[in-house]
């Protein structure tokens, strides 16, 4: 079988060939991007998965309890507190380092084009991390303060006529999702330009304006393939969960369930959460491909530079080649 060419970035791609270069770039670089992904961004979000799954099973206990007219108590509901925290400090660790992986595996892959350690990307990740994490922070911190502002027309028309606060919902959530969507390219352009966040935030915005449409469709298609992919794990603990609230013996007591099943809910959900947030890297190298898309489009970047070697000799080897 012979070799598969490296994907070119830098080129003009409709909807469905956006979503095929997607595709085929996690087909070619599954297991070495996966395996980066694992062994770097893996160890924050297991833990934070393992909390998460914690919270999640004793919150349906509680559930399960309530529908057996037995009141939980308060240190129960306390004591969710702390592994709750604690999985959202892990898994912004393991999202910052997963975004982080993906963008330097995608730089790394447009160098050497194969044959991608984990200690190469690692070597990157490093550095990134950081500059990831303080993009993600201002980003939550942009998108607060859009919220507010988007806030105001709804107050405002709440207060002339209650009759146009529906009015306001709809400004307020349109509004949010063109930020959140315009705002979909930034971590692609601060990992490949090496720009500040003023400047990547004005170049999102460059470059998505008369093409947020496709941005938006791409963003949602790609996020449904991640969410129903990953419904398919979540499939085995529901069934877990709808065998615990069966498992009582009366309409006024409730019969723990055995330790295996427990152990076996768990594992479920959090395998679920795992695999959940590792193939966040479809949307994300799809936004990839979108961003390499509207820069060649509006900028002709991959255009240009093929005339100015036009006619230079090849000194590489066929691999090498682009198509």
């Amino acid at each position: 079988m012979s070799e598969a060419l490296r994907i070119e970035y830098h080129k003009t791609r409709d909807f469905g060939k956006k979503i095929n270069a997607t595709i085929e770039f996690i087909k070619q670089n599954f297991k070495p991007l996966f395996k980066a992904m694992l062994y770097i961004a893996g160890p924050p979000v297991i833990l934070g998965s393992i909390l998460m799954a914690q919270i999640l099973d004793n919150f349906m206990n509680i559930l399960t309890y309530s529908t057996q007219g037995i009141d939980p108590e308060l240190d129960e509901l306390m004591g969710l507190i702390s592994p709750a925290i604690g999985a959202a400090i892990f898994l912004v660790i393991g999202g910052t380092a997963l975004i982080a992986v993906v963008y330097d595996y995608m730089i790394l892959y447009e160098k050497q084009g194969k044959d991608i350690a984990v200690r190469e990307v690692w070597e990157l990740t490093k550095r990134s991390f950081w500059r990831v994490l303080g993009t993600m922070m201002l980003y939550v911190l942009v998108l607060m303060l859009a919220y507010v502002v988007m806030l105001i027309p709804t107050f405002l028309l709440a207060a002339i006529s209650p009759a146009l606060t529906f009015i306001g919902i709809i400004i307020f959530y349109a509004g949010a999702v063109y930020v959140v969507v315009s705002f979909s390219i930034i971590f692609i352009v601060m990992a490949y330009e090496k720009v500040n966040f003023g400047t990547a935030v004005t170049r999102c915005f460059q470059l998505i304006k008369s093409k947020w449409w496709s941005t938006f469709g791409l963003f949602i298609v790609t996020s449904l393939i991640q969410s129903v992919i990953s419904s398919i794990f979540f499939l085995p603990w529901y069934i877990i969960f709808i065998l615990k609230m069966l498992h009582s013996t009366d309409a006024n007591t409730f019969d723990e369930p055995g330790v295996v099943t427990q152990l076996a809910g768990t594992i479920c959900l959090l395998f679920y959460l795992v695999i959940s947030y590792l193939l966040y890297c479809v949307p994300l190298v799809a936004l990839a491909f979108q961003y390499f898309n509207l820069v060649e489009l509006k900028e002709s970047k991959g255009l240009m530079a093929k005339i100015e070697t036009f006619g230079t000799a090849s000194t590489g080897e066929d691999e090498e080649e682009h198509y």
